[in-house]
């Protein structure tokens, strides 16, 4: 089966400089969504501008829709791809309104029937009805950013990019728009790629996700895989999502740390017995128990709304974060003693060596 759209091969270049080397990835099928993440400056935009035919390759290939757009040989005008990339920073033109603005998106593809976007609908979707008659200085960035998302969405386009697309939306309307924007991007199956450094709106709004350090493509995967099943120590680092502590492979299924005693599971990788790895060690995968004898000490605690982040530190100096629910009975402060549930079981034994 054809990929909907596939790079293969490519080197991410801008002013001489390779941002990304050798990446290849794919979207197998319409409506599917890509979420990039990676740290400022690593090339994440550099990508998108290429795939929409504003920088050149020179290696490898750009397909869509089985048609090679960009190659060392082949670089298909931007106008002429059906691709519309909405750029992190405010695009909107100047002297138009707010909606005249919008409306030229819907000029920019009347042919496309396969596709039925309602300006009326996009508008309430973002929120923006308000401003629609004011002009981009008028306006506040977030809502500039709204403002272009919508011209991108009434393009009608076959590949939609978008780079930091809520970057500027204040946090209480980030969620509700994701989903929106996840439930309409499903409905009119526009694929889309998505230009983040926000691991939770690339985990909420991805199909996949790719994660993008030290000039190169690390991990290519589901959202879920790529949180719980990280590919390499870089990948982890950059996630933040958890710790890695020295164990020794004891048994197929069993490491021994020092301090935390016996951890039970089922390995990602299999190493042999008596090798000394690193495992890692997720927020979710440690369980409260005031009853253990696994006493430890809290030095932070962090409230999340619907949970607490308690960091606790070993004797070794060790500081492991553990996942407990906000309206758990008793909860600790600073400088108590913590328990955690022996034996510790964690599904996906994480190893590195």
């Amino acid at each position: 089966m054809n990929n909907f759209f596939e790079v293969e091969n490519v080197d991410f270049v801008v002013g001489g400089n390779t941002k990304v080397k050798n990446m290849s990835f794919s979207i197998e099928k319409e409506g599917d969504i890509v979420c990039l993440l990676g740290p400022s400056g690593i090339g994440k935009t550099t990508i998108l501008r290429a795939i929409a035919g504003l920088e050149k390759i020179k290696n490898g290939h750009i397909k869509l829709k089985g048609k090679v757009l960009s190659s060392e040989k082949i670089n298909i005008e931007p106008e002429n791809r059906n691709i519309s990339l909405a750029f992190q920073e405010n695009s909107l033109f100047p002297h138009y309104s707010v909606e005249k603005n919008i409306l030229l998106g819907a000029e920019k593809n009347p042919d496309n029937k396969d596709k039925k976007v309602s300006f009326n609908e996009i508008v309430d979707l973002l929120d923006i009805s308000k401003i629609l008659n004011q002009y981009p200085h008028q306006i506040s960035a977030g809502e500039a950013q709204r403002a272009s998302l919508a011209r991108s969405l009434l393009s009608k386009p076959d590949l939609l990019l978008l780079d930091e697309p809520l970057s500027n939306v204040d946090q209480s309307h980030k969620e509700d728009i994701q989903e929106k924007i996840k439930k309409l991007l499903a409905k009119l199956k526009i694929t889309t790629i998505i230009v983040t450094h926000d691991s939770y709106e690339a985990f909420y709004l991805g199909t996949k996700c790719g994660i993008i350090l030290n000039n190169e493509l690390k991990q290519y995967d589901d959202p879920y895989n790529v949180y719980h099943l990280p590919n390499s120590i870089e990948v982890v680092n950059f996630l933040n999502r958890g710790i890695l502590i020295p164990a020794k492979v004891t048994s197929p299924k069993s490491l021994e740390n020092d301090e935390l005693g016996t951890i039970t599971g089922n390995f990602v990788k299999p190493f042999p017995l008596g090798t000394n790895v690193k495992l890692l060690i997720q927020p979710e995968d440690l369980e409260h128990d005031d009853k253990s004898n696994l006493q430890l000490q809290v030095v932070d605690r962090k409230f999340r709304g619907t949970n607490f982040i308690y960091t606790l530190k070993t004797m070794k100096n060790l500081l492991l974060p553990v996942f407990v629910h906000s309206h758990h009975i008793h909860q600790h402060d600073l400088e108590e003693k913590f328990g955690i549930k022996r034996p510790i079981h964690i599904e996906h034994l994480v190893c590195f060596n």
